[in-house]
């Protein structure tokens, strides 16, 4: 029976995995980034919305861009712990009236047997 999630516990869990995916995401795009950039779609995309859009001049900002995807990930980090923290505090706010979660694990045999 599941009467009581810890919310300290919730709260580390959460920056760690959200942090975590952040990093990932972050050298995803770099790496990704990189690879097209060393291709050339860079260069093909900022020609194609020059002449699209008949410009003088159109550059695509790499630093710009990743660090908008930092500040927005490190938001995204922040709203997703506050989130995970407050489903805690209702779950357990809830567990006291209704008793919480039972949770049964059953164990089975394995079709195979021992070598004797």
């Amino acid at each position: 029976m599941i009467r009581r999630v810890d919310t300290w516990t919730v709260l580390r869990f959460s920056v760690i995995f959200y942090l975590s995916m952040l990093v990932v995401a972050l050298v995803a795009g770099v790496l990704l980034w990189a690879a097209a950039s060393a291709v050339g779609v860079i260069d093909n995309l900022e020609k194609f919305v020059k002449d699209l859009f008949v410009l003088d001049s159109f550059h695509i900002r790499a630093g710009l861009i990743f660090r908008a995807t930092l500040v927005g990930g490190l938001v995204m980090v922040l709203l997703g712990t506050g989130a995970n923290v407050l489903m805690a505090v209702i779950y357990n706010l809830t567990s006291d009236v209704v008793g919480g979660v039972e949770v049964s694990v059953l164990e089975e045999e394995s079709g195979r047997r021992a070598a004797v």
